[in-house]
């Protein structure tokens, strides 16, 4: 994927449903501060009146001591009751907008994530697009909650003491503000270090996530091997190189703080000695000057805090940056808009002078040309790397060929839904992937309405149903990650009972037996006999003992169709292919 600048303009669909509360979390911070002001006004004039004794004037009205005693003991816990309702609403109302932002952007991307075609997690790692998920949309989330009061406060004070320095002195004011453009300048340039290393953060908490990812799925091997060593060093070095992006970003954050704080002193030097000579030679009072002075210093106070709350806006804007990238994302395989549903599947399948590759320059399968018939049984044998689940992949339209068609009772699988052509294949393969959920919950994935009865019956025909029973809690029994707690027959079991619940008229086998033992292999290939009964079925093996009794067997070879034929067929070619094949296997 290609990083590019993220139009912020992206960010008013999120944010226009919310601006009603918005508008209300914004009156919230005007209580709070409000109320901040006048419990000073109760400090400044409580004082006075009560421990001083001095009559308090206000707003026409004359307070004796008692008058200001009663006041306060009244006023104060009205006062810091509406300052906690303040400080509430603005606490819940930015959460909940956050929140909610943050909600909406989780399922888009996660809708984006699922709706993507084989060909992106080729190229992108599962556990990069995890660190999207979590790791970018908290920094979104973060700036969201933290930086509008930030900016709304420290904004409000900047516009405030700007009326305040006009008002005392317009002209010098004007000779004051010479001075901002320049404060501006060290702010542009830390925005663009600390925005280019919280990109560089980002991506590398990626890999720290990968390298996490891959000992909790490679644990067994790991062991196995006695890596542990390597896998730590390999982490720790993920994990150190996070941790200089992080300190670059500490380092121009904690830089830009100071620097701001200087200029502001040298401008305030410079108002100092020219506004101290006006007030020597008589141009303005010393107490206008005063005031003066401390406005314009509180005007350089919200450019400081912003230098600070800049950080989180560019670690945002990093974030926003990748995660707008795979929402920009499209799936290579979609449905044209033309498509139409697949009928239901009753004459023949047809690979007509296909051509397909992974790569541009290096193809797979050439010019394939095939004819699968109803209930016929294609056997595809070949070395690894001869095209052979690339065929069932382009069926299944995971990948389209980059030349020729494929038909299903002569309609292009191409102009056809995805959603009516996959509901008509089933696919049992040796990587058999399992949820984290129970059995019954994995017999019935795709099939989620099936009564228990037609889940038992599926489990029954698959030879699940013994061992499934013994189960500590049988068809409710959790089988943990990608079904650890399960062996690889049982979990290969279940995975026919999945397609024989799906009762698809075409099924592709992929090495569904390879990676079992004897015994299991028996029990599982009695349930793929019994799965195969009345269907179209495309079988990839590398055993050719179970191709034999197919209706024609395919000999793949460096992605063409060198032989093809029934197994005496084959096995009657002197210098055949397959002949060799079934040598070389002592069969």
């Amino acid at each position: 994927m290609k990083n590019k600048k993220v139009d912020i303009r992206r960010f008013k669909k999120y944010l226009v449903p919310y601006i009603p509360r918005f508008i209300a979390a914004m009156l919230c911070m005007g209580l709070f501060s409000l109320m901040n002001l006048v419990s000073l006004w109760f400090i400044k004039n409580g004082i006075d009146g009560i421990f001083m004794k001095q009559e308090v004037h206000f707003f026409g009205f004359t307070f004796s001591s008692l008058d200001m005693l009663t006041l306060a003991v009244a006023a104060v816990p009205v006062i810091f009751a509406l300052k906690g309702l303040g400080s509430y609403g603005r606490s819940y109302l930015l959460n909940y907008i956050g929140q909610n932002i943050i909600r909406t952007l989780r399922i888009e991307l996660y809708d984006k994530l699922i709706s993507l075609s084989h060909d992106f997690y080729v190229r992108n790692s599962s556990a990069k697009m995890m660190s999207r998920v979590t790791n970018d949309l908290g920094a979104m989330q973060n700036a969201l909650v933290k930086v509008p009061p930030s900016l709304l406060m420290d904004g409000l004070t900047f516009i405030f003491m700007i009326g305040t320095v006009f008002y005392l002195n317009w002209k010098f004011a004007l000779v004051t503000f010479v001075g901002f453009p320049v404060a501006a300048i060290p702010l542009i340039i830390f925005s663009r270090k600390i925005r280019r290393a919280s990109k560089e953060g980002q991506i590398q908490m990626a890999e720290i996530y990968s390298s996490l990812h891959q000992m909790l799925n490679g644990f067994s091997v790991i062991k196995a091997f006695n890596t542990e060593e390597h896998e730590h060093n390999r982490f720790k070095n993920d994990n150190n190189k996070f941790y200089h992006i992080a300190l670059r970003v500490i380092r121009v954050d904690a830089r830009s703080s100071p620097i701001m704080e200087f200029m502001g002193a040298a401008a305030g030097a410079a108002i100092l000695f020219l506004g101290g000579r006006d007030v020597i030679n008589g141009v303005w009072s010393t107490g206008a000057f005063v005031t003066f002075l401390g406005a314009v210093f509180q005007m350089y106070q919200p450019i400081k805090n912003f230098a600070n709350v800049n950080s989180q806006i560019q670690a945002a804007l990093a974030s926003s940056e990748r995660v707008f990238e795979v929402l920009d994302e499209q799936p290579s395989i979609k449905n044209e808009i033309a498509a139409a549903p697949l009928k239901p599947f009753s004459e023949s399948i047809v690979y007509k002078d296909v051509d397909f590759g992974y790569l541009p320059d290096k193809d797979i399968i050439k010019n394939l040309n095939l004819t699968i018939n109803y209930g016929e049984t294609a056997a595809f044998v070949g070395h690894s790397g001869s095209g052979k689940t690339t065929i069932a992949n382009i069926l299944l339209r995971f990948y389209d060929p980059r030349k020729g068609r494929v038909l299903i009772d002569g309609q292009d699988i191409k102009f056809v839904t995805l959603e009516s052509l996959r509901s008509q294949v089933g696919i049992v393969t040796q990587d058999v992937m399992l949820f984290d959920d129970t059995v019954k919950y994995n017999i019935a994935y795709g099939s989620f309405g099936a009564s228990d009865e037609d889940i038992i019956k599926a489990a029954k025909n698959a030879n699940a149903h013994d061992f499934i029973s013994k189960l500590p809690q049988g068809y409710d029994t959790p089988v943990g990650e990608r079904g650890l707690k399960l062996s690889g027959g049982e979990k290969q079991r279940i995975s026919i009972a999945r397609a024989m619940l799906k009762n698809p008229p075409i099924l592709v086998l992929d090495e569904a037996t390879s990676a079992l033992d004897s015994e299991s292999e028996k029990l599982v290939q009695s349930a793929i006999d019994n799965l195969m009964k009345d269907r179209t079925v495309i079988l990839i093996a590398h055993r050719l003992a179970t191709v034999r009794n197919a209706s024609k067997i395919i000999v793949m070879d460096r992605g063409e169709i060198a032989e093809a034929g029934s197994h005496a067929e084959l096995m009657g070619r002197e210098n055949g292919i397959y002949r060799k094949l079934n040598q070389l296997q002592g069969i």
